[in-house]
């Protein structure tokens, strides 16, 4: 039989994180009020309440069911059995920014909510809150790198400019390219050494098997402007172009853009003539050009790097 006193609002109440995933906000009222969270979600192994999961979780934050369904991404304000409302195919479960959460809810108790994978910048707060971040206290402060900063609002232009479609070709089509300049010795100014400082300094240790966030921090502002290069369809064809000479012209413009520390040479200058080519016809296959098709077959010749 219910009891009315079987459920009632906890003394500390906090409002949820806007995009905050159930189970987080679930976790954070726990927390904050030093409950078990089992004993939150079942408060008597002998009596039943009547009320369902998401009526309990009203009551127990002292929330409205709409102010729930417009902020939470996976609560289901009607009836649960329909299951939680769909989440985008390009979100993923991070941790909100650290600095937001105390902003938003007064708070320091992290949230974990569904955002879009591209949002790798709290631009806000100037903290790397994306890849490669497994823990509020990995998110890095940016205030000394502020063109990483810059290259987040500038990969958001992108995406409206040119459409998120083209952005996510060319950004799938680039990575092996970008990967191998990343092995061999691409310089990345002082950007690195300066965000590698700061977590030796203020941040945690991370796992040798893990990549370090601070590392793809430090390589997001070029890995942006790589994308921005091959999402022009002019430097697509000159890229493409069976013409020795502007093929030399569209590699020489490459090595200006995006300097090494030291020259390529050998089978890497081979390597990266290919993979340029290869790249820039990957997206017009991806198109629907049926130009990057043979380009693309001739540009996968196997070599050695």
């Amino acid at each position: 039989m219910f009891r009315p006193a079987l459920i009632r609002s906890l003394p500390i109440q906090l409002p949820p994180f806007p995009g905050e995933c159930e189970s987080s906000y679930w976790a954070r009222l726990a927390l904050a009020n030093h409950v078990p969270l089992a004993r939150l979600r079942a408060p008597s192994r002998w009596l039943e309440s009547s009320l369902n999961s998401v009526d309990v979780l009203c009551v127990l934050s002292g929330q409205s069911r709409q102010h729930l369904a417009r902020t939470l991404s996976d609560f289901q304000s009607d009836d649960r059995a329909e299951g939680p409302a769909p989440i985008p195919d390009d979100h993923v479960l991070r941790w909100a920014c650290r600095r937001c959460v105390v902003t938003r809810t007064g708070a320091t108790l992290p949230a974990q909510i569904w955002a879009p994978l591209h949002d790798n910048v709290c631009t806000r707060h100037k903290l790397w809150v994306g890849q490669h971040v497994h823990a509020p206290e990995e998110q890095l402060d940016l205030s000394r790198t502020p063109d990483v900063v810059r290259a987040q609002l500038k990969y958001w232009r992108l995406r409206r400019h040119h459409g998120q479609a083209l952005i996510d070709i060319c950004e799938d089509a680039t990575a092996q390219l970008w990967n191998g300049l990343a092995h061999r010795h691409y310089r990345l100014v002082r950007r690195a050494e300066l965000l590698h400082d700061l977590v030796r300094v203020k941040g945690p240790e991370v796992e040798p098997d893990r990549k370090a966030p601070w590392l793809t921090a430090a390589g997001f502002p070029e890995r942006v402007a790589l994308i921005n290069m091959f999402a022009s369809p002019h430097w697509r064809k000159l890229a493409m172009s069976d013409d020795f000479y502007v093929s030399l012209s569209s590699i020489a413009q490459f090595h200006q853009r995006f300097p090494t520390e030291s020259p390529i040479r050998g089978t890497s200058r081979i390597w990266l003539t290919k993979t340029v080519k290869s790249s820039a016809a990957e997206i017009e296959y991806q198109l629907g050009n049926p130009d990057g098709i043979a380009t693309l077959i001739a540009a996968r010749t196997p070599i050695s790097a």
